[in-house]
Formats: structure tokens, sequence, C-alpha cells
């Protein structure tokens, strides 16, 4: 995982923040040399002190790109100048460039560049005090408690921010996955919802245009012998046309505001459907067997347009003028079965009704089947399942 960089570290390029950490080192151990001067007076070369003022504006410049190096240079630089009266500023540069390690390398090599970093210092103390600078210097032990806990703070600060960026990093992914899963719920909402004003578009234009096309085809067949059914006929396409305009402007006009309502119509709206069928010429025998349950407004209204849609079939493609249609309730299940007797071409040819019947009775886990009777004939069959859930 990337580490997300602080705010202000965009506006600078590398060369720069490089040039910016050289500089940063240089304050901190001039500082602490200055301090370390005032309480106990300067001794040893002033070329110590230059190089150690050297050592920490490499190491600091190079804490980003070349960690290891960077501490390599400025532990070896502190171990040889700790007898110098600068001390501990050469170790401010080591922690400043230790405070990087735990950012840029694995934890487990981090925790051992530093334990490195403090037996260097004890090696030091222990060696090279007395013959580099040829005195004993100060206690050891305090210089060493010195040392351990400045690279120890400075270790564990680093490794803290680490940590922290780390965690902002993994919530501002999982933000991002969030969003990508919400565009994605949205984007299959929608989906969805196109595909159901297609499936009631169908529904409504497919009905209505082949009533008006078989009522307009009696019109014109019986217009000059009997006018009066001519008009009876006429009057028919009239009303089934202003009934699937007003259903088609309901429809479309909510689009404007938000999704599709799932009302619309539903069983109860069944015998209309029969009596406009019949003005078409075919016989609609409807059969409601067992006490109706309160269904879902959805439901109800998928029932109503798989027979509506299997009853068009009939009227476009049985070549027949009766059906049945069955209507079972049952305390676990709603059943409706569309039948013909005719001897015409299967009512799946062509179109999408069949396919629109399945993928509405899928929606809410029921079973369909469509085929030729073992006789003649064609019937549809579709069950719901009635759970105490799909109710509520």
């Amino acid at each position: 995982m990337q580490l997300p960089r602080p705010p202000w570290s965009g506006r600078l390029g590398p060369a720069q923040r490089a040039v910016a950490d050289g500089l940063t080192a240089a304050a901190l151990v001039a500082v602490a040399t200055v301090v370390a001067w005032q309480s106990a007076g300067p001794h040893g070369s002033r070329w110590v002190d230059a190089v150690v003022f050297a050592a920490a504006v490499a190491g600091g410049a190079m804490r980003r790109g070349r960690p290891r190096t960077a501490l390599a240079l400025t532990v070896a630089v502190a171990v040889l100048a700790t007898g110098s009266g600068s001390f501990p500023a050469p170790w401010v540069a080591v922690a400043f460039v230790m405070y990087a390690v735990p950012q840029r390398i694995a934890r487990r090599e981090a925790i051992w560049l530093l334990v490195g970093s403090v037996a260097a210092a004890m090696v030091g103390l222990a060696g090279l005090l007395d013959a580099v600078w040829a005195r004993p210097g100060p206690n050891r032990v305090a210089m060493l408690t010195e040392i351990l806990l400045l690279l120890t703070v400075a270790w564990t600060i680093g490794y803290a921010v680490r940590q922290q960026a780390l965690h902002t990093a993994g919530l501002r992914e999982q933000e991002a996955r969030e969003a990508q899963a919400r565009l994605a719920e949205a984007r299959r909402a929608m989906s969805e919802e196109r595909l159901r004003i297609a499936r009631e578009l169908h529904d409504v234009v497919a009905h209505t245009l082949s009533l008006i096309a078989v009522q307009a085809g009696v019109a014109n067949h019986v217009a000059a012998e009997r006018p009066d059914e001519a008009g009876r006929a006429l009057l028919s396409i009239e009303e089934t046309s202003r009934d699937a305009l007003r259903e088609m402007r309901s429809m479309l006009g909510v689009l404007r505001a938000g999704p599709l309502p799932a009302s619309g119509p539903g069983l109860d709206d069944l015998d209309e459907l029969v009596r406009r069928t019949a003005d078409a010429g075919l016989v609609v025998d409807l059969q409601t067997t067992g006490a109706r349950p309160e269904l879902p407004t959805g439901l109800d209204l998928v029932a109503y347009r798989i027979i509506q849609e299997a009853v068009t079939n009939v009227l476009r493609h049985a070549a027949t003028d009766r059906c049945r249609v069955t209507v079972g309730f049952r305390p676990d299940a709603l059943t409706l079965e569309i039948a013909d007797g005719g001897p015409g071409a299967p009512a799946a040819s062509g179109g999408h009704g069949i396919d629109g019947m399945r993928e509405r009775v899928d929606m809410y886990g029921g079973t369909f089947t469509a085929g030729p009777a073992p006789d003649r004939g064609f019937t549809v069959r579709a069950t719901f399942p009635l759970t105490l859930k799909a109710a509520a």
C-alpha cells in the first residue's frame, strides 16, 4: 500500500524535499551544538564539528531516497565524533534520519537498523572515546542512555506516523471501494428500472396494438355490409387507444420525478381486460379459485401483465376465438394458467413476450413454463410463492 504524502509535500519536488531535509538536519545539529557548547564549553577540533555538520546535511538530504545509506553515514560520523565537545549533536542527526527509517523500510529490517545503530554507539563509547580523544570523557552510561532514548523515540515516532498513514490510506481505499460499490449499485438499479419500463411499455403497446389490429380488420371487413358492426369496432378501437395512451402517459410522466412506481393495473382489472379482448373477437373464460389474500402491489401488477401478455399472444398467434385463464389462490402460492385450444403457431413465435414473462416470474422467485399442450393449443403457467415476507 502506498503511503499518502503530507498535504504540503505535493508542492515540492524530490530535489526540493531533499534540500529542505538537509537544511532541517543542519539546523537541528547547529542548535544542539550551540546548546552543548553552552553547557560544557567547546573542546575538540572545529573540523570535527564541520564534518558532523556536513554529514547531517548529506544524511538529511538522502533519508527519503536512500535511508540505509543516510543512516550508515550519520551513525559512522556520530560514533567517531562521540567524544567531541558537541555531544549529543552528532546523534541528533542520526535521530533525524532514524525517524524516516520505519516509514520507508519494512518493520523487521527497521528494528534491526535501530539495534545496529545503538550497538555502534556502544562500540564507540567502549573503545573509541579514549583512543581517539585521549581522555576519559563524560559518563559513558549517561551518554549511552541519551543516545538510546534519542534514537528509540525518533524510531517510534516515525513508526507511529507510518501506521497512521497506513490507517488513513486504508480508510481512503475503503471509501473508494464503497463509492464504487454504490456507483455499481446505482447503475444496476438504473438498468433494472430501464428494463422494467421496457417491459411495461412492451406489454401496453403489444396488447393494445394487437386489439386495434384485430378490430380494424373486423371494421374493414364488415364496413360495407354491416356498418353498425363496423362502427362498434371503430368505437372499441377509440376506447382501447385512449386507455393505452392514458396508461402510457401515466407511466412516462413519472420518469421526470423518479423511478417508475409499482402501482398499476392488477388482478382486479381482469374483467376489463376480458371485456376489451372480447371486443377484439377473443372470448376469455376467466376462472378464479380459492380465497384471494392481500398481494403485494408489485406482484399484483406482474400477475396482471403475465395474463395480459399471454392473452395477447393467443389473440395474435393461436388462430382461435377462445382461451381459458385460471387464477388460483392458495395460502402458500398464486398460480396462473392461460391455455388455448387453437391449432395456430406457438405463442412464443417472435418477439420477447415469453422471455419477458419468465423474467417477471423470476423476480419473485416463482416458476414459469410455456409450451404446446399434449393434445393441441398452447399453455402458459406461472407460480408465485406467497410468504409472509413477500406479502409485507
